[in-house]
Parts: C-alpha cells; structure tokens; sequence
C-alpha cells in the first residue's frame, strides 16, 4: 500500500563547499568572474556522495561566497567557495518517469536525465511480458495482450533503491504496481 501523502522531492536546493584553483596567468583578469566560472565547469553534471547530481551552481551573489586565496607552490592560488546548487536526488519509492535506453533479456534500462535505473524481468516487471528478440535491433518485452516495451517507450517506475558513488547514481525499478508501466509519450 502507497501513501499519497508523502511527499518526495528529488531535486533540491542545499549548500555545498569546493576548492578552487586559480593558475597565475588569470591574476590580472576579474578573479570573482574567473573563480565562478571555474567552479561551474568543474562542479556542474558531476556526483556529490551526499547531496546527489549537481544540475546548477546559482551564480548569483548569494548563491556564491568566495573565501580569502591562498598561494600554492606553482603559483596558483587555492580558494575555498561556499555555493548553493540544485542537486538531483532520486529517493526510495518515488515515482518517476524515464524513458527505455536499452532492452536486455534480464530487463530493462531506463533513463531519467543522468540517472540509469535497471529494471529487472523477474522481480519488477509483471508476469505477462516476455523477451522478443524477433528483429534483432529492435529488441522489445511483448505482453499476452500484446502490450510492447521497446527502446524509447516512456515507462512510469517506482524506484526500489538507489546507489550514489562519487561518479554515478544508479537506481533499481518496479513498473509491477498499479498506474505503473508504459505510458503515452
């Protein structure tokens, strides 16, 4: 049984930190721009353990806070920032919507944005489907009702479990409960 009344959010704002580095050569231009943009470049698309996939570094002037720089050995400068962001943090039992990137005989892959969730034929996909591997490039999952699953269909999931490492978030899906499934594009 599922709750309505929970709310789950996978995308939020939160405050992290970041050091960075400065080379020497871009001393003489606005140091404030040249510390923005590198934290964006270096920051944004990748994994934060923690927090999730950092989708936006606000650059504004809040959303930024520079700390004093200090000089390294190659004549770099090291600077401590302060940012707030927009992070992707998929959470157990929400349900999402995500689009079929591959069709394996164990399963399906699905993508929501950056995030790969694996749905397994055994355990999270009904009874009814089974492998068709008729065309071999387009492989696809066939229903007794003749319902198909194949790369690029939108299926709405429920998510199982998630796995954040420092480079990837990876997540478990359930397309067996109700309203879950293949749905119009």
């Amino acid at each position: 049984s599922y709750s309505f009344c929970t709310l789950l959010v996978m995308f939020f704002i939160t405050s992290l930190e970041h050091k960075v580095h400065v080379p020497p050569e871009a001393f003489h231009k606005q140091l404030g721009t040249i510390v923005r943009y590198q934290l964006c470049k270096e920051v944004e698309g990748t994994v934060d353990e923690d927090y999730g996939y950092i989708v936006s570094v606000d650059t504004s002037n809040e959303g930024i806070e520079v700390g004093p720089g200090v000089l390294l050995d190659n004549g770099a400068a090291s600077f401590s920032v302060s940012y707030r962001a927009v992070v992707l943090r998929p959470m157990k039992n929400e349900v999402v919507d995500t689009v079929v990137s591959s069709v394996l005989t164990m399963g399906l892959i699905c993508k929501m944005g950056p995030v790969e969730i694996f749905v397994s034929k055994s355990e999270c996909m009904p009874d009814n489907y089974e492998y068709d591997a008729t065309d071999p490039n387009k492989p696809k999952f066939i229903a007794m009702d003749d319902d198909t699953i194949t790369l690029g269909d939108h299926i709405r999931l429920r998510i199982k479990g998630v796995e954040v490492t420092n480079t990837e978030i990876r997540a478990v899906g359930d397309i067996t409960p109700g309203r879950m499934g293949k749905i119009s594009a």
